[in-house]
């Protein structure tokens, strides 16, 4: 459980982590917008769309470009000149740049080009909601966001292109000491109860719509995960249920026969080992994933199920069997996968009970059809069957039967590889050959009974 619950706050770290990357790159992006916006702007302005004043607009637009360049030239000198990894934006000093160049120049723009600009204002506030989740630097936004609107009112007043409808008494003016000279108190008043306060109450509208609509997406997600949670808490419970199912399968049939009850847990230990050298080699790394191993694995240790119904006279014969006998033995590959169907319909994992039933029934299987008990051959068997057939015989010939000594780890390989195209999967052969020192230093650990 305490492993279960690491997993989740690390899953919910890199979750929180991306989400701010993704708020830090959507925030890059909005300032290339900010900086076509002054160049589209500019343009627009020298063919006469606009009324500013040329070389104010020129002016104004070089220095908003400017400001705008300063985050982008840095992760373009990072990111695409040094290339170094990871991206400068998932740096936390980045994003204070990315926020103070987009509040820089929008309070620049609104500043030199007024009532062009109004709508910009609306951009902290939307950027603000991204970043709720962190309080210091949220409230700092806050208050660079309320501060906009006087700057953009009494800047706009004393340096900006005045509208002739809002402003009237400032635009007499000719020079930036009349400009000065005609804010008294009471139009100082006047243009902090008009202009100011109604821009402060849209900005707060803002704000709260964003807000609220962030918190709202966050709570959706927050059940997503949790249902998430609980639906990998089944499947937990399942796995759990499944290989409880397994073990005590497995210790069953050792009450049975004295060799098998280690002989299911090595044999796990050696598919688990064969699989995972497939899966990194070329040839089997798009035939075999991590999700079919860990299946593979798990359904090792019941390919012998059967025998719970073959007779203790055959099962426990010190001696070579008799024709008719190897036929009632044989018989445990269909009787075993009869049992699977039986015992796993119910758990709802029919990729699991496929395997399970792939391996019970053909690990007996050669590779040249001369196996049991249907004669498949080649490709014909499946893969997990192919496996566990070499992880079988190998630790049948390195273990004590009652009606065999052992061989040693080195000969029993041996063995294997003589009988590579024939009994074997030579493919698989070829992969045991480069695990085969694991192999052999397995063969002589004791089993790990846990």
């Amino acid at each position: 459980m305490q492993n279960f619950e690491r997993k989740i706050s690390k899953e919910q770290n890199r979750l929180y982590q991306s989400a701010e990357e993704e708020a830090n790159r959507f925030c890059l992006n909005f300032l290339i917008f900010l900086l076509i916006f002054s160049v589209l702007s500019e343009a627009l302005n020298e063919f006469g769309m606009f009324t500013i004043p040329k070389n104010v607009m020129r002016i104004n637009m070089a220095v908003s470009a400017l400001i705008f360049m300063v985050p982008l030239s840095f992760r373009l000198f990072n990111d695409t000149i040094l290339k170094r990894k990871p991206s400068i934006i998932s740096r936390g000093w980045f994003k204070i740049v990315i926020l103070t160049s987009i509040y820089i120049g929008i309070g620049e723009l609104c500043v030199f080009y007024t009532h062009h600009t109004l709508l910009l204002l609306a951009v902290p506030p939307l950027i603000m909601a991204q970043y709720y989740k962190q309080p210091r630097l949220f409230w700092w936004m806050f208050a660079g966001t309320a501060l906009l609107a006087p700057i953009s009112v009494y800047g706009g007043y004393f340096f900006g292109n005045l509208d002739r409808n809002l402003l009237k008494e400032a635009i007499t003016a000719t020079n930036l000491s009349e400009r000065f000279g005609s804010l008294t108190a009471h139009r100082a008043l006047e243009l902090f109860l008009h202009y100011v306060i109604p821009r402060e109450f849209c900005i707060l509208i803002i704000i709260a719509l964003t807000l609220g609509i962030s918190r709202r997406s966050e709570k959706l997600l927050a059940k997503q995960e949790e249902l998430t949670y609980l639906i990998q808490d089944e499947m937990q419970r399942r796995n759990a249920m499944q290989t409880h199912v397994i073990e005590a399968l497995a210790t069953l049939i050792e009450t049975r026969d004295e060799g098998t009850g280690e002989h299911v847990l090595r044999t796990k230990k050696y598919v688990s080992m064969i699989a995972h050298a497939m899966q990194e080699d070329e040839t089997f790394r798009n035939r075999i994933n991590l999700e079919e191993i860990d299946r593979i694995e798990n359904a090792a240790p019941l390919h012998d199920v059967g025998k719970i119904a073959i007779s203790d006279t055959i099962l426990l014969k010190p001696g070579k069997l008799t024709p008719e006998e190897f036929e009632k033995m044989k018989s445990h590959t269909i009787k075993g996968e009869r049992m699977i169907g039986t015992l796993f319909a119910q758990m709802d994992d029919p990729l699991f009970l496929k395997t399970a039933e792939d391996i019970v029934i053909a690990h007996h299987e050669k590779w040249d059809g001369t196996g049991y008990p249907y004669g498949k051959k080649g490709e014909e068997i499946p893969l997990s069957a192919r496996i566990m057939a070499v992880a079988d015989v190998y630790d049948a010939l390195v273990s004590y039967r009652v009606y065999k000594p052992s061989i040693s780890p080195e000969k029993a390989l041996e063995t294997i590889y003589a009988e590579s195209g024939t009994h074997f999967d030579p493919e698989i052969v070829r992969i045991v050959k480069k695990i085969s020192r694991e192999l052999i230093e397995t063969a002589n650990a004791p089993v790990n009974q846990e």
